[in-house]
């Protein structure tokens, strides 16, 4: 029981640090590069979202190998979620899932060092 606790607390963790990172990451949206609100709540779902998703898959599945690549995969997905919310444009498409898949393969391989 306790084992189930650890898990759903370190879910909980991750899911407000997301939204931590995802709120860093929608002001500077609105700030520096005066894009819109649709932005913002972009980045505040997308940043959630990827810290759920990689606690689920990486923490929880523990997968023997290839964990920077799941985390770039996930990283592709989370940035394709936010595409659909604030871009909705074709060109911006493959500058996103490209985005996504670096920012999420080094933020899994910085983790992954910090452990060893």
């Amino acid at each position: 029981m306790a084992d189930t606790t650890f898990h759903s607390s370190a879910l909980v963790k991750r899911a407000i640090t997301g939204l931590i990172f995802g709120a860093i990451a929608g002001t500077i949206e609105l700030w520096f590069f005066k894009h819109d609100l649709v932005h913002f709540l972009a980045a505040v779902v997308a940043g959630p979202l990827y810290m759920v998703s990689l606690a689920v898959f990486v923490d929880r599945l523990r997968p023997s190998g290839g964990k920077v690549l799941l985390g770039s995969v996930l990283g592709v997905f989370v940035a394709i979620v936010w595409w659909a919310i604030a871009v909705q444009a074709t060109d911006q498409f493959v500058l996103a899932a490209v985005a996504g898949g670096c920012f999420g393969a080094a933020y899994v391989w910085s983790e992954s060092r910090k452990k060893t």
